[in-house]
């Protein structure tokens, strides 16, 4: 009864980096905004007493969601255009420790203490909220993007939209892998129910090692495209394998690898994109950008429910087509040898 509410989360979510992406918006107001609509729909969720209710305050959390990840990833474009695939991967892997802990939290409560735990969980972008507002002031000098559609030559323009084409296919494969993080342990290794959401904690786990991991390889000056691609054609295999192979633990234990090796990509991706924004169009680049992940996350995601339900061979199988597509396009988005000098 209460699942659409994961639909208008995302729909939420959406909504926000489109109204991010408006001229005018500065990602110094979206932090803080954002992060007080997700403790206001959080809240409300505690007591919601009706499932239109329960509905509203999910749309609301994922507006705020919506404003925070494009005020934040704007912010760290603009603190430094060529280190932002690994300021984003950084920021990724801290939002993964928070999945991953709350479903745990969750998992561990009494129903009839369920109300004070969300409250409890809420209090985590009331105290995000405090520190920007305590720390706004130390922020770098975000610009009010213009009007007009950023302008950039043929070549750059180019490598932006298959990015984006790139950054539509992988959040499908992504979301896939994030929304069936339940249901695959418990086909695979015939769990109960119950633990469903512990299979949610430990693929978040995964996802932090893997963004943090990512970010360190960046630094170490590994550009984030090349390390894109690897990654996602190594995970497409394993993917597969993991699909076909008919022992199911081996095909947990893959998994368990292909998590990591996906983890870092969204950030790779979305820094990648806007390293070579202006930093006056930068926020809304990154709100389109964002927008464009979130709607093949959605999109994908919906058709494959619909059509392979929880079958795990076809599932999986069109995770590793995706991910396959999307290093592709990826690869191709690469400038050629003259280019690359001059950038």
């Amino acid at each position: 009864m209460l699942l659409p509410g994961v639909s208008l989360l995302f729909f939420g979510l959406l909504a926000g980096v489109l109204v991010a992406a408006v001229p005018g918006i500065r990602a110094t107001a979206l932090l803080p905004v954002g992060l007080a609509l997700q403790g206001a729909g959080l809240g409300v969720i505690a007591f919601a007493d009706s499932t239109p209710m329960f509905f509203v305050a999910a749309a609301t959390a994922g507006v705020g969601f919506g404003f925070v990840e494009a005020g934040a990833t704007t912010l760290a474009r603009v603190h430094s255009s060529t280190s932002t695939p690994a300021r984003l991967a950084w920021l990724n892997g801290t939002s993964a420790v928070a999945a991953a802990c709350a479903p745990l939290l969750m998992a561990v409560v009494q129903l009839d203490a369920l109300t004070v735990t969300t409250l409890t969980i809420v209090a985590v972008p009331v105290v995000g909220l405090a520190v920007a507002l305590r720390f706004r002031s130390g922020w770098p000098s975000a610009p009010s993007p213009r009007a007009g559609r950023p302008r950039a030559a043929g070549g750059g323009r180019r490598r932006l939209l298959m990015l984006a084409a790139a950054l539509f296919l992988f959040v499908g494969a992504e979301t896939i892998l994030s929304g069936w993080s339940s249901v695959l342990p418990q086909t695979l290794l015939d769990l109960s129910p119950a633990y469903a959401a512990v299979g949610t904690s430990v693929f978040w786990i995964l996802m932090a090692g893997g963004r943090f991991l990512g970010a360190i390889v960046v630094r170490a000056g590994v550009q984030a495209t090349s390390c894109f691609v690897v990654a996602g054609v190594v995970a497409s295999a394993l993917t597969v394998a993991a699909a076909f192979i008919t022992d199911s633990s081996v095909s947990a234990v893959l998994l368990c690898v292909v998590v990591p090796l996906v983890a870092p990509g969204y950030a790779l991706l979305l820094g990648s994109a806007l390293t070579g924004v202006p930093g006056s169009a930068a926020g809304r680049t990154a709100g389109w950008l964002i927008a464009t992940g979130s709607a093949g996350g959605a999109a994908i995601s919906l058709v494959v429910a619909g059509v392979f339900g929880s079958a795990p061979t076809a599932v999986l199988s069109s995770v590793a087509v995706l991910l396959t597509c999307a290093a592709a396009v990826t690869w191709g988005s690469r400038p050629g040898p003259a280019r690359a000098r001059q950038d």
